[in-house]
């Protein structure tokens, strides 16, 4: 892309609970305590959208760091796990903006089950064409999504299509996971399951998902570019 074109993302502003944060054509606010909800969006008149949502409960903490929203959760349930989930703003670059979430995992148990679900919420176009999939790689083509039962292990990347903008949402590649689609009317729910291995004590499991918003135009070229561009980042430790 052209650095020329690029907006640094602004910062976020907290009331309370809840985060909030504008960008080129719109808005996101974030409430910490309903995590599972998401960022919630309105922007190019797709208001509605819920991405990066993360199937967590029990707020122990929160704060604001520039374009970092923070927040960590230590559920009473017998799993005994400790995550901290950091919401980032990537900015706006070439029409794009984008986000990505990081969410850290570890137990006081020996060894326990940590599967921690990311998800989104988005509308649709019907068309055949309106939800594709693809494994993240510049020479692997975008595939139309048919049947969500059908989705390969290999998928790592899903794009929305609707008329006025194309919603990308993609799991790091490097990232044990597995991603699930279904679409219903005007809406496709999305999941990325993350950490599908048991957790041992002492052993700190991150992993990352990222999501975007784009114009429809083009919009397997710059879900391309965008996708290379997060394969290729540093991981989270080293920022």
């Amino acid at each position: 892309m052209n650095s020329s074109t690029a907006t640094a993302p602004a910062a976020w502003s907290l009331a309370g609970r809840v985060a909030s944060q504008s960008f080129a054509g719109g808005s996101v606010t974030l409430d910490v305590a309903t995590p599972s909800r998401g960022l919630h969006l309105r922007s190019h008149g797709d208001d509605g959208d819920a991405l990066l949502g993360v199937d967590l409960t029990a707020l122990a903490d929160h704060w604001v760091r520039g374009a970092d929203v923070v927040a960590t959760y230590e559920p009473t349930d017998p799993r005994r796990l400790r995550s901290t989930v950091m919401w980032r703003a990537l900015g706006c670059e070439a029409g794009v903006a984008s986000w990505e979430v990081v969410v850290s995992a570890q137990t006081a148990l020996l060894e326990t089950d940590v599967a921690i679900a990311v998800h989104a919420d988005v509308a649709a176009d019907v068309a055949a064409d309106g939800v594709l999939w693809s494994a993240g790689h510049a020479a692997d083509r975008w595939q139309p999504l048919t049947d969500a039962a059908a989705l390969p292990v290999a998928a790592t990347a899903i794009l929305v299509r609707r008329p006025a903008s194309t919603c990308l949402i993609a799991v790091h590649p490097a990232d044990a996971r597995r991603l699930d689609a279904a679409r219903t009317g005007g809406r496709c729910e999305l999941t990325c399951r993350l950490f599908v291995a048991p957790l041992e004590k002492g052993v700190l499991l991150r992993s990352r998902v990222l999501a975007a918003l784009g114009p429809s135009a083009g919009d397997t070229a710059w879900a391309d570019r965008v996708l290379a561009a997060f394969a290729a980042s540093p991981p989270p430790l080293t920022t």
